[in-house]
């Protein structure tokens, strides 16, 4: 086990942080494989705008931060260790302004700050996959040919891994806390994130089916609840900043 030394919250988590780059790295190099990312659109340099601005006043500004769009009809985003973190374009186009933007990346910056990538695959080792994260790592220093093609291999199973496990509420709960701190920080207006949170309930609602992005923990008038709870907390951050 090991303590948070953001939130103070044990972690149990079985990758040291010096893998966790090491780790992002060859799970994006995969989804790059398979997705249409794109790195040099507007919309993509609008997210890295946004997301460089809230990861340098983030608690680890020196991560090697990674901003990308992925261009496909998706109501989703997510972040992996290291901070490789990618929105959707149907996420971009149905948030625009940067505020309600920010909310978004602010809430995967803190996922990826928080670890949680880490923690949910420490979860999956002890179901057996333990050998997908040692297997990305050494993939990723090794010269070794027949280890470096495993290692794009489990490189696959661990894209598919961080993107597709889903965070625990206790995760979920963690991300919007810190994530709408880290937005206040930066300079955008932390409303946004419960304007962000009551769009995504009504998608839901309006009968369009659950959302990619609520699909294991959807967000709830309790959810909700508990932003406006702490909004004096967030509005002290953004007029302090």
């Amino acid at each position: 086990m090991t303590t948070n030394e953001v939130t103070g919250r044990s972690q149990f988590i079985t990758i040291p942080p010096s893998q966790d780059a090491a780790l992002g790295l060859e799970a994006m190099n995969e989804v790059k494989k398979t997705a249409d990312v794109e790195t040099n659109s507007a919309d993509a340099r609008r997210v890295q705008r946004i997301g460089k601005r809230i990861a340098a006043i983030s608690d680890n500004p020196d991560m090697a931060w990674e901003f990308v769009v992925i261009d496909e009809d998706v109501l989703n985003a997510w972040a992996l260790p290291g901070g490789k973190i990618a929105v959707y374009q149907k996420m971009v186009d149905s948030f625009d302004t940067d505020e309600e933007l920010a909310a978004v990346i602010g809430h995967e910056i803190a996922h990826a700050i928080l670890r949680h990538g880490a923690e949910q695959m420490s979860r999956a080792q002890v179901q057996n996959l333990a050998i997908v994260g040692v297997g990305a790592a050494v993939g990723a220093t090794t010269e070794n040919g027949e280890m470096a093609q495993m290692a794009v291999t489990l490189g696959a199973l661990a894209a598919q891994g961080f993107v597709q496990l889903p965070h625990s509420r206790a995760m979920e709960l963690e991300a919007d806390d810190v994530g709408t701190v880290y937005m206040a920080r930066a300079g955008y207006d932390p409303r946004a994130a419960v304007r962000l949170w009551k769009k995504m309930k009504a998608m839901k609602d309006g009968g369009g089916g659950q959302p990619a992005f609520l699909s294991t923990h959807p967000t709830d008038d309790k959810r909700i609840a508990r932003l406006e709870s702490k909004m004096g907390q967030y509005l002290s951050e953004y007029q302090g900043r």
